[in-house]
């Protein structure tokens, strides 16, 4: 496969073998099954996961399985990330890319931030500041709906395969976008036993809650510079 789909592949299995399958993006058949996925007849096994799936240096990549990747949850970061690979190369010294939720910052100057409210989002609930950093914001103010007389999201625990019902959000910040976007599915399902794995990834979190109070803010011990600040 191409290149860059092949890093965004090994990108997300090391984050599936690092929450243990809390990232899981062999979740797709239920997107499709909640239509937030097109509907394709692809034959799937219902109980692949990221370990169906390895990799050779070759860029292929083969599955052990039938199954369905949906690369929703670590993709757009990966994208920021070589946009603003592609300003620095081009000579822009400063700027922030900002794809809807998924942002990266770059230059001396720090940035601020806005959060939505996680259950009226139309309101802000806090802001940011970022320098040098990235940041992903994962919440399902946008995306629940019914199915079954039920609310469903996008947002699955890959260990259960439950969806999120609760009107919280998770922000992580890091030094890559994609590692931000992968990481707020992880804080969104474990909260504060995520800590370990954002210590490994020198990233800071924050969580709010339906009232839009801050829960749980965490600081990287690794983040030395104090380049995220919650305010």
């Amino acid at each position: 496969m191409d290149p860059w789909t092949w890093q965004v592949m090994r990108a997300a299995k090391r984050f599936a073998e690092e929450s243990h399958g809390t990232f899981d993006i062999t979740v797709a058949p239920l997107l499709t099954k909640w239509n937030y996925l097109p509907h394709r007849c692809y034959q799937f096994s219902p109980t692949a996961t990221s370990g169906d799936i390895f990799l050779r240096r070759n860029y292929e990549v083969f599955f052990c399985r039938d199954l369905i990747v949906d690369l929703g949850g670590i993709a757009k970061g990966f994208a920021v990330d070589r946009a603003v690979e592609a300003l620095k190369d081009n000579g822009v010294e400063a700027g922030i890319v900002n794809a809807g939720g998924d942002l990266r910052t770059f230059g001396p100057a720090s940035q601020f931030i806005h959060l939505r409210h996680p259950a009226e989002p139309t309101r802000i609930a806090g802001a940011v500041r970022l320098r040098e950093r990235a940041m992903a914001t994962s919440g399902i103010y946008f995306e629940r709906r019914k199915h079954h007389a039920q609310y469903v999201s996008p947002l699955l625990d890959g260990r259960t395969r439950q969806t999120a019902r609760q009107l919280i959000s998770a922000s992580v910040a890091a030094a890559e976008c994609m590692v931000a976007d992968a990481l707020t599915k992880v804080v969104f399902a474990l909260r504060e036993e995520a800590a370990g794995l954002l210590v490994r990834n020198r990233a800071d979190a924050l969580l709010l809650e339906r009232d839009g109070a801050p829960s749980w803010m965490f600081h990287s011990p690794c983040n030395t510079r104090d380049r995220t600040r919650f305010d």
